[in-house]
């Protein structure tokens, strides 16, 4: 009996057709390349990362980051031990004993308790002394030291979307606010009160210590200090900080720096902060047009008022179109290095580039949405007048 057509075809051996292989093997090209391209990112990532310019928690300038330094190399290393070891068994035992073709179905044991009972102990003992050393040296950075110089007090207020420093006491007596730039003496001890005006933020200069929270209506302390052994350049140095905690749409605009200079032109940053600009012909307009549309949050002669800073934060927190906000001071605004928050170098062009647009430099700044003078986009000024804007500006020492 012969077998039926049904049969005869089910029993005839597929032949593939020439170009059955040709999407699984694009499928797999196309993977290869997305896997290579994964790496080629990852390693780059890990050495931007891992570079010492700019901010840096590999390389610590003080004692607060030096401590915090050694306890994150101690764990990693740690914790890069384990995972080799671990992963290094894993791997020996999926290799050594793999099922092969011909091999029974292995014995099913309930486990060794000895070995249970050591991989338990061991990770127990690495976890306690690592947290033992975490709260020691939490300890033994909460103060600075009372054995050498006498630390600067410095209150650090954040606001959407920049930074205000305020020295109650510089020397002398003197009182000095400023924003954006912190200087601070080398070897000397920087005592600081953290403070927020609206939103959670996070003050950090990885060179100097870790991040620190900025909360409102509660205030956090922390010290840094930057020595003079550590520092590889010349005096003055300027180290990089940012907020570290997502307040918002100008977040990742919300930068500063901090110059550690010589105790001595420190001296003498803070005898001229203040001292009346000589203000130019080219800049008497400016004045004017600056004291009629911008010191409605501003202040450019000196510290602000208690009372007029609580006014601009009432103004701020009250809402609407044209009220005060806090702003930065402009005090001594010529001696700065950068502008908008850190984000630009303080030139001729970036500044006529900010007064005529800052939204275009810094989205989201309060200024361009609140003040007047930006009510419809750009500035209603002419060219000449924010020429002797700037020139005021400028003048500003």
């Amino acid at each position: 009996m012969g077998l039926s057509p049904f049969r005869r075809a089910r029993s005839l051996p597929m032949q593939p057709s020439s170009n059955s292989n040709q999407p699984t093997g694009r499928r797999r090209s196309l993977k290869n390349r997305s896997v290579l391209f994964g790496l080629m990112a990852a390693l780059f990532l890990f050495a931007v990362g891992c570079t010492k310019d700019g901010q840096s928690t590999w390389e610590a300038f003080g004692p607060v980051a030096q401590k915090q330094l050694d306890l994150f190399n101690v764990i990693l290393w740690v914790m890069v031990a384990v995972f080799i070891l671990v992963e290094g068994v894993l791997v020996y035992a999926i290799v050594r004993y793999r099922r092969r073709p011909g091999d029974a179905k292995p014995p099913q044991i309930h486990g060794n308790t000895t070995l249970e009972i050591v991989l338990t102990i061991i990770p127990t003992i690495l976890v306690l002394a690592l947290g033992i050393w975490s709260v020691f040296t939490l300890f033994e950075i909460d103060e600075p030291p009372t054995d050498g110089p006498t630390p600067l007090q410095v209150t650090v207020t954040g606001h959407q979307w920049w930074f205000e420093f305020e020295y109650p006491d510089a020397g002398n007596g003197k009182k000095i606010i400023t924003a954006n730039e912190m200087r601070i003496p080398v070897d000397r001890p920087i005592q600081i009160s953290l403070e927020s005006d609206d939103v959670i933020h996070s003050f950090w200069v990885p060179k100097l210590a870790g991040k620190l929270d900025m909360v409102p209506t509660h205030i956090n302390k922390m010290w840094f200090q930057a020595d003079s052994d550590k520092l590889k350049e010349d005096l003055p140095v300027t180290l990089y900080g940012q907020c570290a905690e997502l307040c918002g749409l100008a977040h990742a605009l919300m930068r500063f720096r901090v110059t550690v200079m010589e105790q001595a032109d420190f001296d003498s940053w803070v005898a001229a902060y203040g001292a009346p600009p000589a203000i130019s012909d080219k800049a008497k307009q400016g004045k004017q047009l600056f004291a009629a549309n911008c010191t409605l949050c501003h202040t450019i002669d000196g510290p602000d008022d208690p009372a007029l800073s609580a006014s601009r934060l009432t103004g701020f927190l009250t809402g609407g179109d044209i009220t005060p906000v806090p702003a930065p001071n402009l005090t001594d605004f010529r001696t700065r290095q950068t502008l908008a928050a850190g984000i630009t170098d303080l030139t001729e062009s970036n500044l006529r580039a900010w007064l005529h647009n800052p939204e275009d430099i810094k989205p989201g700044n309060y200024m361009s949405e609140r003040a007047v003078l930006y009510q419809n986009g750009p500035a209603n000024l002419t060219d000449d007048e924010i020429d002797s804007l700037i020139g005021y500006l400028l003048d500003l020492r």
